[in-house]
């Protein structure tokens, strides 16, 4: 697990960063590491609750419930259909998608990356000027999505996991 604060590799049973001293947060359903106090997390949307008040439940993390992987990121406002592909780079100028991208003037020429990780995907911003969020959430580190999720480009273009 990382810091979400100082980006150090921490115990998975740690309450605290060892190297910050950050209150770490875990979901109560899938045990998944989230930002703080009044979050949700970015995989189920469960309420997140810091480390110290899950150490002492027995519950094991659950798995998804969704299971059908994603084939396609769908923009209906551009009528854009995009096959995913494992690595692929999502910009105007480059990767597999500048041909379709190229016209969305607010996406950056090297926007955002893609990648396979099981039942899911992972999307990571590539320093882009407008932005990348998956429901919301924006990407300042990698962030997973799955079928029925929003991954938005730029502040401006939804695309719709199917």
């Amino acid at each position: 697990m990382k810091c979400h604060n100082c980006k150090s590799s921490i115990d998975d049973d740690s309450w605290f960063c060892d190297q910050c001293g950050t209150k770490i947060y875990l979901c109560p359903e899938c045990h998944t590491p989230g930002k703080g106090e009044r979050k949700r997390c970015g995989m189920c949307g469960s309420k997140l609750a810091p480390a110290e008040e899950l150490a002492g439940s027995n519950t094991q993390p659950q798995k998804p419930q969704r299971t059908v992987v994603a084939t396609k990121l769908v923009c209906r406002q551009e009528n854009i259909i995009l096959d995913l592909h494992n690595g692929a780079v999502l910009g105007r100028l480059e990767g597999p998608y500048q041909a379709m991208l190229s016209r969305l003037e607010y996406v950056s020429a090297r926007h955002a990356q893609i990648w396979a990780e099981g039942d899911r995907w992972i999307i990571s911003d590539l320093g882009s000027r407008n932005g990348t969020a998956v429901n919301g959430q924006w990407c300042y580190n990698p962030l997973p999505f799955r079928v029925g999720d929003t991954v938005r480009l730029a502040n401006f273009y939804d695309f719709v996991a199917e």
